[in-house]
């Protein structure tokens, strides 16, 4: 049985459960127990075997190192929130706009206070904005969308102190002990940055909308005649005639169509030919809030609660990986590839927990507040660890029935080289787009990846860069995403009306990022 066609199952499973349930972790379940009873065919023998991949996994330092890291990192966030980093951040930002361009800017430069998790930053974000939007008559379709493109898009290229980060390095570092490969896991996660087509893609095209299309130019336009004060915008126009009372009345006119235009655009004014009633779905009414939330909107804002832990840990985390690797290698660039960066992320996030939790003692917050934050925001992390887990268990079980070989033998054998990277994409992009797990897909794939690139001595970056661009696509476009459910709920779109406008520019940038994974297959 051993690297023949059924050590393909477990994957084989994985795949079509996690697409007809729309959740990953059942899929792997399944996965996981088969490949389990096929090692040990008897009616226990499956289930200890399945514990055992499970036991074995946990055991491993490298990914208890992980585990802990992710858990803490849930556990900072919750901090933050429950200690008002968040709404003071937010009431930091909000006066500082003045324009619509200005909206736009503020939606891209909170990223660097909101860059550690997708969910964290469309809760952070999106509120604010939603201010802002009426402020300027900006339509919520398109404030959403420049939230949710600087989302999972940016934070996956993000090298440090986010939880792609640990999650990434975690899952690269099982691919390369199953291909028997000694490169170090963060260094090769590194390498596939500049190779996130989709990312940088979408990126642009994010980019241009927000700021340099002609729709963003000529609500910037209108927007000033309708905010401008009346003397200014009646010195634009003036004429030296007798009926400048009547030019000046007409003027007061259509800023008043202008701006009953705008409401109506924007939502908050019915047209006057649009029924009261809108139907509404499941996804789209308001959710219970959890506790959590409802304690981070009573707390005092302050934006030092945000910043602070923030500086902190990127300051943290950038000392430490240099620091472990000292003397292993004599250039700046060469101790940084030796640098043990999973364990340098740990201490960071451990040491700026304990840090933030003293300095908001000092600012007068009560234990019993900190310390359900802490809790309530690692556990919001369990279903990432369980995932996480669970990959690990599946690419254990699929490794000792020989997948890597066969996949070698056969599919090695068929696919050119230059063709691995752009045929992972595609393949990816579907499988995210259906399951909605930008995670997930990325678990699914890398065994299947790094197993070709073994056999066909295709280029391990380009190949985790394709599959990490595949999860970024469904993790940003799908309709089963969290993040897009999450940004629909909060600005109150139609749910799939809000998937299918990311759906366009998303297919522009997985073209361009096909055909970039084709040229560089035949460069690499």
């Amino acid at each position: 049985m051993h690297g023949t066609i059924w050590s393909l199952i477990p994957f084989a499973l994985v795949i079509p459960i996690s697409i007809m349930t729309r959740q990953v972790i059942p899929g792997l379940v399944v996965g996981l127990l088969a490949g389990a009873y096929m090692m040990a065919p008897s009616p226990l023998g499956g289930v200890n075997q399945a514990l055992y991949y499970l036991f074995k996994e946990l055991a491993l330092a490298g990914n208890l190192h992980l585990i802990i890291f992710l858990y803490t990192f849930g556990s900072l966030v919750g901090l933050v929130r429950i200690t008002g980093g968040v709404s003071g951040f937010a009431k930091w930002l909000g006066p500082r706009v003045k324009s619509v361009r200005g909206a736009y800017a503020v939606t891209w430069l909170s990223s660097l206070g909101t860059f550690m998790a997708p969910d964290f930053r469309i809760i952070t974000v999106a509120p604010i904005m939603k201010s802002m939007m009426k402020r300027f008559h900006i339509s919520p379709q398109k404030m959403a969308y420049a939230i949710d493109v600087t989302a999972t898009p940016l934070i996956s290229l993000i090298p440090v102190g986010t939880a792609f980060v640990g999650y990434m390095v975690g899952l690269l570092a099982v691919a390369l002990k199953h291909v028997h490969s000694t490169q170090a896991p963060y260094p090769l996660f590194l390498s596939t940055i500049p190779l996130n087509f989709f990312a940088f893609a979408i990126l642009a095209i994010g980019a241009y909308l927000s700021f340099f299309s002609s729709e963003t130019k000529a609500v910037h336009t209108t927007e000033t005649m309708a905010t401008g004060t009346l003397s200014d915008f009646a010195a634009k126009v003036r004429r030296p005639h007798r009926n400048a009372r009547q030019h000046i009345h007409a003027v007061v006119a259509t800023v008043r169509r202008q701006q009953a235009k705008f409401e109506v655009e924007a939502g908050t004014m019915e047209h006057p030919g649009q029924r009261s009633g809108r139907d509404t779905t499941r996804l789209e009414r308001e959710l219970p809030e959890e506790p959590l939330d409802v304690l981070s909107d009573e707390a005092v804002p302050s934006a030092a609660n945000l910043l602070l832990p923030i500086g902190l840990l990127l300051g943290l985390t950038f000392f430490l990986t240099w620091w472990s690797g000292v003397g292993k290698a004599t250039t700046f660039l060469g101790v940084l590839m030796k640098a043990d960066a999973t364990r340098a992320m740990l201490q960071s996030i451990l040491i700026t927990l304990v840090a933030s939790s003293i300095f908001y003692l000092f600012r007068r917050q009560r234990v019993g507040r900190l310390m359900y934050g802490i809790i309530a925001g690692g556990n919001e992390m369990i279903a990432v660890i369980m995932l996480l887990v669970l990959v690990w268990a599946v690419s254990g079980v699929s490794s000792d029935l020989g997948f890597s070989d066969y996949v070698g033998r056969t599919m090695g054998s068929v696919i050119p080289r230059m063709l691995i990277a752009p045929a992972l994409f595609i393949f990816g992009s579907v499988i995210s787009y259906f399951i909605g797990s930008s995670f997930g897909t990325w678990g699914i794939l890398m065994p299947l990846g790094f197993s070709l690139a073994a056999t066909t001595h295709a280029s391990l970056p380009l190949i985790a860069a394709a599959v990490f661009a595949s999860g970024t696509l469904g993790g940003f476009a799908s309709p089963l995403s969290d993040n897009t459910v999450a940004m629909a709920t909060v600005m109150k779109l139609p749910l799939v009306d809000f998937a299918n406008s990311l759906l366009k520019t998303t297919l522009v940038a997985g073209g361009v990022a096909t055909v970039g994974y084709a040229v560089a297959g035949l460069v690499m």
